[in-house]
């Protein structure tokens, strides 16, 4: 199996596992996070399938995405999914995705999410919704870093209370002030529906997040606790949302 580090500050530094199969799987036990078939395809330059431990099949994988890309010889490209068609295009060791513009889901669901399920207490979350950028995540705002980092995602309830909503995974977020006076965003995502415990670096939960950029200057969200050195590029534009990072072949 091929294999590619994505979001990580190089091959032995951070990042998030990813490989590609020849069969649409990936076993439980493979120790890869999400496998990428890739085929031909008659509405695209090329077609990904996604697949989680256990060989659940997802839509869409952000990463995972990328590490494929990496394996295609050519600068720009236009990839098949299951969520659509996702432009991709390279620059240097970072490759970037165009995901749909993000935006608020109207939730079907009024049962309230337990602040214990995370590790925490009620005044410990800000707010909360349903917000998608190609698949729909529990975005949960939290009042700080230090916050973040306590998290203790109880899975077995989260994917209990997940079952029949209209979303798939939590993301938690925050955004602080460097000593330079930037904003400095920074995730926790986990998808116990999909066996991912947490997901040390997910482009569709960071594209999905509730952040408004009037000055569509780029940005980037910090993941991978506790100490956040997996990198994602963010950048919003007309048509959608731009995503990337750097990429290694292990």
């Amino acid at each position: 199996m091929r294999k590619y580090i994505v979001f990580g500050a190089s091959v032995t530094s951070g990042g998030n596992l990813m490989g590609l199969v020849t069969q649409p799987e990936n076993a439980l036990n493979s120790g890869v996070p999400v496998t990428v078939l890739i085929s031909k395809s008659d509405i695209a330059d090329t077609h990904f399938r996604f697949f989680y431990p256990n060989h659940k099949e997802s839509l869409l994988c952000g990463h995972a995405l990328l590490g494929a890309s990496a394996s295609i010889d050519a600068e720009h490209f236009f990839v098949e999914t299951g969520a659509g068609i996702c432009e991709v295009k390279k620059r240097s060791e970072t490759i970037f995705v165009k995901l749909e513009k993000p935006h608020p889901v109207v939730s079907t669901f009024d049962d309230t999410l337990d602040a214990k399920w995370l590790g925490l207490d009620g005044g410990d979350i800000v707010t909360y919704g349903v917000f998608s950028a190609g698949k729909p995540k529990l975005c949960i705002e939290v009042a700080s870093v230090s916050v973040l980092k306590k998290a203790v995602f109880d899975l077995a309830i989260l994917a209990q209370w997940n079952k029949s909503k209209n979303f798939s995974g939590y993301v938690l977020y925050v955004q602080e002030k460097d000593e330079l006076g930037n904003t400095q965003y920074y995730a926790r995502a986990t998808n116990p529906l999909l066996n991912i415990d947490e997901d040390s670096a997910c482009a569709v939960c960071c594209a999905a997040l509730p952040i408004e950029q009037k000055s569509m200057l780029p940005f980037t969200v910090l993941m991978g606790s506790p100490e956040f050195c997996n990198v994602l590029h963010l950048e919003h534009v007309k048509q959608g949302i731009w995503v990337g990072g750097k990429v290694f072949a292990i």
